[in-house]
């Protein structure tokens, strides 16, 4: 994934979860600021296999093997696990 469409993804992201935020590429990857806290989305190296992406807090590293692990890391690191989580209905077609 390219940065301008993660940081897009993020940006979405902190919109569905409520929290008020941004999301801004640099160098090594995007980085969220929200209110007093800032992250880092960084993409492991190939030689990190199976980690594809970095979470990282000040001096804390996370690693993320999927996106979902990565947007699941990032919520609860933005504390926003209260937001009801979406629920896709399938049903049988009239």
């Amino acid at each position: 994934m390219n940065p301008p469409a993660l940081r897009a993804l993020l940006a979405d992201s902190l919109v569905l979860w409520g929290v008020t935020g941004r999301s801004d590429i640099t160098d090594q990857g995007v980085r969220i600021t929200a209110n007093d806290l800032v992250l880092h989305v960084v993409p492991a190296s190939p030689d990190e296999s199976p980690i594809r992406w970095w979470l990282i807090r000040e001096d804390r590293r996370r690693p993320a093997a999927s996106m979902l692990g990565l947007l699941r890391s990032l919520r609860y690191a933005l504390n926003a696990t209260s937001a009801e989580p979406a629920r896709a209905w399938v049903s049988a077609a009239p």
